[in-house]
């Protein structure tokens, strides 16, 4: 073989080596304990609406603020978290996270009423802010910058089949056989995630002096927009099912489970679209196409009207947060990139938690249907905001050619 051919060849099993399953098996551990994770916050999500009203006898707004609980933790955790990983190490962090998702997941069997339920869902919230913040520090560091988008994606793909799946598992294991054994599977997933996180390496600690704002300015705006589309998700985690069931229609949960599949499909499938389009106009687009799917859900007179409701929103929201995310990247100096995207996912949780408790007043006095139509606004109110950070950059290039 001569040296061109024998150079070719060195060069195809490099590029195979960086896109086939071999360049992805040192990030598995991290991705498969975040998927046990969120499998077990997943299967709570499609238990507790039932399990509040049916076993604690709690109204609509107590299922929205169960619901929600989890959020208002995870954003008071993630900021702090980014500065803790980088002080006390990534893998320790994460594995700390996994032990209190555990804990939670054992302590939802001791929750004896609404309270206490939001307790645990407070302990379960701290729990994933921490795995989620640390181990997306972790393949930050560890991760080849030409790849880290497509890695980070990943990491989010795993996040959402776990919460996907679980959902899937905890509807049906809630009504097969009660909600003890969801708790159950709730803890043992957790803990299988720590020992999966427990066999990877922890790198190479950062000795950086440099200190890094926690509340970024480029953040917020892209955060906001983020804040107020994510509010339509928890409309539809919180009380799709309690809606369709209303209407005389079984298996409402599967609306959610679909725009989990969606989320998943589109950041595998359509992932590559804010580097090729422009982050402004795909999170634009993607925002247009969430109220969509809301508006879709709102008018639903069957289950399957629902689930194309749920699908377009899943596809949109999967689409908002990377076109935003690489927006804010953009936008932000190299050193306050870890600082600046913890802030802005914190926005996505700060928009949960409130989605919930807003949708829960809403089902109180206009009924279920009018939660998804008064969920609009912050939809459209997010592509407005997009809009308003696009407008400046469209003419800026328009004016250069």
């Amino acid at each position: 073989m001569n040296r061109s051919a024998q150079g070719a060849s060195n060069n195809g099993a490099s590029a195979a080596a960086n896109t086939g399953l071999r360049f992805y098996r040192p990030y598995m551990p991290l991705f498969l304990g975040l998927f046990c994770c969120h499998f077990g916050i997943g299967a709570t999500l499609g238990a507790l609406p039932f399990y509040v009203k049916g076993v604690l006898g709690g109204s609509d707004v107590e299922v929205g603020t169960v619901v929600a609980a989890i959020a208002v933790a995870v954003v008071l955790t993630r900021p702090v978290a980014g500065r803790l990983s980088d002080r006390i190490g990534h893998k320790v962090l994460m594995l700390a996270g996994a032990l209190l998702c555990a804990l939670a997941g054992a302590a939802y069997a001791l929750a004896a009423g609404v309270p206490s339920l939001i307790a645990v869902r407070v302990l379960h919230g701290i729990g994933e802010g921490a795995v989620f913040t640390a181990g997306a520090t972790w393949l930050v560091a560890i991760a080849p910058p030409e790849r880290r988008g497509k890695i980070v994606g990943l990491y989010g793909v795993s996040m959402w089949t776990g919460l996907t799946l679980g959902a899937l598992a905890g509807a049906a294991l809630s009504k097969a056989v009660g909600f003890g054994p969801v708790w159950t599977v709730c803890a043992a997933a957790a803990l299988v995630g720590l020992l999966l996180i427990a066999t990877k390496a922890g790198p190479a600690r950062s000795h950086s002096t440099k200190k890094s704002a926690l509340f970024p300015s480029t953040a917020m705006v892209p955060g906001v927009a983020l804040a107020l589309a994510s509010m339509g998700y928890a409309a539809l985690a919180s009380f799709v099912a309690l809606y369709m069931a209303k209407k005389g229609v079984s298996n409402g949960i599967l609306a959610f489970n679909v725009f989990g599949f969606a989320y998943v499909g589109s950041r595998l499938f359509l992932g590559h679209w804010p580097d090729k389009l422009g982050p402004y106009r795909v999170a634009f687009g993607a925002a247009l196409v969430e109220a969509l799917g809301l508006a879709l859900v709102g008018i639903a007179p069957n289950l399957a009207v629902a689930v194309a409701g749920g699908f377009a929103m899943g596809m949109g929201l999967s689409l908002l947060y990377p076109s935003l995310a690489l927006a804010v990247i953009r936008a932000t100096d190299a050193s306050q990139h870890g600082a600046a995207l913890g802030m802005f996912t914190s926005f996505w949780d700060l928009g949960v938690a409130a989605g919930g408790v807003v949708a829960g007043f809403i089902a109180n006095r206009l009924g279920y249907s009018a939660i998804y139509v008064v969920m609009l606004a912050p939809a459209l109110a997010s592509a407005a905001l997009v809009l308003s950070l696009w407008a400046p950059r469209r003419t800026a290039t328009a004016s250069q050619s």
